[in-house]
């Protein structure tokens, strides 16, 4: 029997050995854990070196190993690692349960992803668990062939205490999922590379047997390239041949054919085998890792029995050809090996056994998938039918697992296999178009659908083509817009529920496009056509087409109406999220007309609701906008720690944009607690170093804009100014348009850019009444639109009109209990009046002094108290109404007869006045006086 030589000890390896050996060591008592990664051509010997680490591991060990064929299922590594553990039915709720009906596909997938979230914090928690104390290994085998699942898990599990992850790739087959989970746990403190080279020359003479001849150790070195497993499978050659203790050919030579692989080297030591243990490794050959004696038994042509098939394999075990993988379970010793084996199996045989297995895998007699054994078996019509059915069924399973990756992989599989129908070859199609989209490939998700819509002229197809990609912004929508006008071409007349859904999706695509006219009326044919279906789906889908076309201030009455119908259709069997958006909305609604008590009211039945529904995304929608409630109200450290809640639900649903949510609505709250220079570094990062031209979002733009000049970052934030400059006119007025106009009249005022000034106030203007808030997912509400409208007419010179907006700004924040925005707005007034009218003034600064320093405005304090000092600096000076009016025209420069003529008087009685003004200010002329009043006033 042939000798698997180089097993008994570890030969050139004591150094990454005792490189990982600390590592780990270390790990299984540290906070953060460890992570040991080891990589190497094939064939180098990782896992031979992780197996020597794991035998002398002062803790447990979990392995796993990934399988290169496309059926295995997702997360197949830790599935296997987690076997008899309680976490690893944690993994089995990935994709068990039916996806819940929603109003949104984006909302669909984030539920999903969250509910993977969820899951693998449940296996972390439990890992960790295990692990304190002690410390806990996992073995993640053949890392070049793992799922994007498994390597994302592996990423969060990086980091956990005690817990040490070990994992083994080829470095010549490191595919993009690989190198970015690779990159990312390179970054982290607490993870050692290590990489193995071939064997050198003292490396094999160490691994040569007593008796043999030295001459053949730079024989073996060169046939076998270094590479341990060729070198220790042409050893075992070698020693079998008996010529071992023989000197090697003079000319260095290897005298037994060296095959191009290891082939030929693998058939000879199973060629002497017997015949049992020889069926077991080629059973093995076809099943991978978890090969058992129910699989012998399945294709066993003789009277076999379960003892038999055991000892077939406890047999091949001791040939060295297979391993024990677990209970009763057995697979190939090295992957080289089993390729070896599956192609020396005659073709007919091997076509046979796969189908066998592929129908006891989808009878439920064997576990794991069909879909390997079913394209192995594809070699005829019939088998390539079923080899398509089986990769639909397990594209499915992990689109549900959300391994679209592996969706995709499986999908494209079916579509190379050839003799389709042209309806299966769309079915395909389309499928795959959805799983890049939820994959996040949106250029692939457009260009599938639109090779769909090339093919087909089936009507229901075409809508799914046309629907395949929602919710985004940018060129694609182009595409989207002909998808919908191919697939409404195609509907017949009474598809009502079908016109509707596509009608909705083209009004939004359109709107990305070709900008905002035509969106209202394409949005009311959506919701005309949907109310004629009755269907809720397509209802659902028209109301949120009509809730963007009306998300401006000129449709807030509108809005209102649309979230009660939102709710009705939950109420009525819709999507459960229906009640969601229609809540959210009506809070979007009511902060914009400053309906704190409505805000209340549905901020209460929020959180009844996302109790209910118990997703992520419920939960960070009901913080977030408690949060936004609480800031209005001046309460910092409840807003902030609401706020925290909402980011720890956002991130369970994996939707990144709730990190740029997050960051504008802290950086507001740290302005108003007079932390601006904080504020400001978190707009960076959440935009990136420097000016954010490609964003394309004024919105961003402006609110970091301003902050930069709150903070003095004058020249960053003019950079700002100067992308909105071309822009502001042109805004289509969407939920976005008030906020953002209002903050670009801002920053044009800091500018010295009167015209853009004059422009946002002019447009504003007609919202004096409405309160600062989005109209389509509000972050948070920044008090009146008033307070803005003031410094905007201050910034021209209007002081009439400034001190108007600002009085009504101070009653509209004070009505509604806007307290920071309260301060805001009796700051500008106060500062408009210090020269008037110091009595109010006065009043007003102590006010916000009282209050900035009661909530913890400290900017605010500071500049209220500023306001104080700066009319105590001044000597009080007393003029009347009338005196102020003749100071006012004398500064113009105007004559005693003009100024009699503007007021009806008589110029004796000007004259009065003008000798009363020189005596009170204390100065010699009418151009000392008009000194004064524009120093003063």
């Amino acid at each position: 029997m042939p000798r698997l030589v180089g097993m008994a000890r570890l030969v050139g390896r004591t150094a990454p050995l005792a490189t990982l050996q600390a590592a780990l060591t270390a790990g299984a008592v540290s906070a953060t854990g460890a992570v040991l990664l080891v990589s190497g051509e094939p064939g180098i010997g990782k896992t031979r070196l992780v197996a020597e680490l794991t035998a002398i591991a002062p803790c447990p060990v979990l392995t796993g190993h990934a399988d290169p064929e496309p059926g295995a299922p997702p997360l197949w590594p830790w599935l296997q690692a987690l076997a008899g553990r309680p976490e690893r039915d944690a993994l089995g709720t990935i994709g068990a349960a039916d996806p819940p009906r929603t109003a949104d596909p984006a909302t669909a997938a984030l539920l999903a992803r969250a509910t993977r979230t969820l899951a693998f914090d449940a296996v972390l928690d439990g890992l960790t668990a295990s692990a304190a104390g002690t410390g806990l290994v996992v073995v993640l085998e053949d890392l070049h062939w793992a799922d994007e699942a498994t390597l994302a898990l592996l990423g969060l599990a990086a980091g956990r205490p005690g817990l040490v992850l070990v994992g083994t790739y080829r470095s010549t087959e490191q595919g993009p999922a690989l190198r970015g989970a690779l990159t990312g746990l390179r970054r982290r403190e607490g993870t050692t590379s290590v990489t193995l080279r071939p064997w050198v020359h003292e490396d094999v003479t160490a691994l040569l047997p007593p008796g043999t001849d030295p001459s053949w150790a730079p024989v073996l070195l060169r046939a076998g390239g270094g590479v341990p497993l060729h070198v220790t499978t042409l050893l075992t050659s070698l020693l079998d041949a008996g010529r071992s203790g023989q000197p090697a050919p003079p000319d260095g030579s290897w005298p037994l054919g060296v095959p191009d692989d290891l082939a030929d080297a693998a058939a000879d030591r199973l060629a002497r085998l017997d015949p049992a243990a020889r069926f077991a490794v080629e059973v093995a050959a076809l099943t991978g890792p978890g090969c058992t004696p129910d699989h012998l038994l399945l294709l066993a042509e003789g009277p076999w029995d379960t003892a038999a098939a055991l000892a077939a394999c406890e047999a091949a075990v001791a040939g060295g050809l297979l391993v024990g993988t677990g209970p009763l379970s057995f697979g190939p010793a090295h992957a080289l090996l089993r390729e070896a084996v599956h192609a020396g199996l005659p073709a007919v045989r091997r076509l046979r056994w796969h189908a066998r297995l592929a129908d006891a895998v989808e009878a439920g007699a064997l576990p794991g998938d069909p879909v390997t054994h079913r394209l192995r078996a594809a070699a005829d019509p019939s088998g390539r039918a079923a080899a398509v059915r089986a990769c639909r069924t397990a594209a499915a399973t992990a689109a549900g697992s959300l391994a679209f990756d592996r969706a995709i992989e499986l999908l494209d599989t079916a579509l190379a296999l050839p003799g389709s129908s042209p309806e299966i070859r769309t079915a395909l199609g389309i499928e795959a178009a959805e799983a890049e989209f939820a994959a996040g490939r949106t250029r692939a998700a457009v260009a599938r659908a639109l090779a769909v819509a090339r093919d087909t002229t089936d009507p229901a197809v075409l809508v799914r083509a046309a629907l395949a990609v929602r919710g985004i912004g940018g060129p694609h929508n182009t595409d989207i817009v002909r998808l919908c006008d191919t697939a409404l071409q195609a509907l017949p007349a009474g598809d009502d529920a079908g016109r509707a859904r596509v009608l909705a999706q083209r009004a939004q695509a359109a709107a990305e496009t070709g900008g905002w006219v035509g969106l209202a009326h394409a949005s009311a044919e959506a919701l005309a056509t949907a109310e004629r279906s009755g269907d809720p789906a397509a209802l659902a889908d028209a109301l949120r087409a009509r809730q963007h076309a009306v998300s401006g201030p000129d449709g807030v009455t509108e809005r209102l109406a649309l979230a009660r119908r939102m709710v009705e259709i939950s109420q009525r069997g819709g999507p459960p999220d229906a009640e969601l958006w229609g809540r959210l909305w009506r809070i979007d609604a009511s902060f914009q007309l400053g309906a704190v008590d409505v805000v209340d009211v549905e901020l209460g039945r929020l959180d009844g609701l996302s109790a209910r529904l118990g997703w992520p995304i419920a939960h960070w929608h009901r913080h977030r906008m408690r949060a936004a409630r609480l800031l209005l109200s001046g309460r910092f450290d409840e807003a902030e720690a609401c706020a925290d809640l909402a980011l720890a639900a956002a991130r369970l649903t994996e939707d990144h944009t709730a990190i740029g949510v997050d960051s504008a609505f802290r950086s507001e709250s740290l302005r108003l607690r007079g932390r601006v220079d904080v504020a400001v570094e978190l707009l960076r990062k959440a935009g990136g170093s420097g000016v954010v031209v490609g964003r394309g979002m004024p919105i961003f733009w402006a609110n970091a804009g301003l902050n930069l000049i709150r903070a003095g970052e004058a020249d960053e934030g003019h950079r700002y100014y100067e992308l909105l400059r071309p822009v502001v006119r042109d805004l289509p007025r969407d939920g976005l348009w008030l906020p953002t106009v209002l903050h670009s009249g801002e920053i044009a005022a800091a500018a010295g850019d009167d015209a853009l000034t004059g422009f946002c106030l002019v447009e504003a203007t007609p919202y004096a009444t409405h309160y600062i808030a989005g109209g389509s997912g509000a972050v948070r509400c920044d008090g009146s639109v008033s307070r803005v409208l003031g410094v905007l007419a201050a910034a021209l010179g209007r002081t009439d009109e400034a001190e108007r907006r600002f009085t009504d700004a101070v009653t509209m924040d004070d009505r509604i209990g806007a307290l920071p925005y309260r301060v805001l707005s009796e700051i500008g007034l106060a500062r408009l009046l210090a020269a008037r009218d110091r009595e109010r003034a006065t009043g007003l600064a102590r006010r916000a002094a009282d209050t900035a320093r009661r909530i913890g405005m400290a900017t605010a304090l500071t500049d209220a108290e500023a306001v104080l000092a700066g009319m105590r600096e001044r000597p009080a000076v007393a003029l009347t109404a009338r005196e102020r009016d003749v100071l006012a025209r004398m500064a113009e420069g105007r004559t005693n007869r003009q100024i009699a003529a503007e007021l009806v008087l008589s110029e004796r009685t000007v004259e009065t006045h003008v000798a009363h003004v020189l005596g009170k200010l204390g100065v010699a002329n009418r151009a000392e006086a008009a000194v004064w009043a524009a120093r003063n006033t």
